[in-house]
């Protein structure tokens, strides 16, 4: 009643008509959650898989591109490795290995215990 009063209704029919009106919002809302929201979420539910959103791509954001990038520089990444590897000993090849798995596993303990990080205050709402 009181957000009712707030919104500008202040006659009893006023009241009525503001409530009309809210009510039919919700029911919109009810029906486009049923029409767009439920079919992706039972659809995730029976995949098992995370819930695909229909935003537009972002300006200057191209999935294909990024593959692109990535793959090269595997590739270029993987050349160069084969290229050491053949020219150097297996120390020379191990010890940098070994370094850099240590150092991932060391950051990877040292980010997993900080824990999840905390939501924002309107999303426990």
């Amino acid at each position: 009643m009181r957000r009712l009063i707030d919104a500008g209704a202040s006659s009893p029919e006023e009241l009525r008509a503001l409530a009309a009106k809210l009510q039919e919002r919700r029911t919109y809302e009810d029906e486009v959650w049923r029409r767009e929201v439920r079919p992706a979420l039972m659809q995730s539910k029976k995949r098992g898989s995370k819930i695909v959103t229909s935003k537009p791509p972002r300006p200057g954001h191209d999935a294909s591109r990024a593959m692109l990038g990535a793959g090269a520089l595997l590739l270029g990444g993987t050349l160069v490795l084969i290229v050491i590897a053949s020219q150097t000993s297996v120390v020379w090849l191990v010890v940098p290995v070994v370094g850099v798995l240590v150092y991932a596993w060391v950051l990877g303990r040292r980010v997993g215990t900080a824990g999840a990080p905390t939501p924002p205050p309107d999303a426990a709402d």
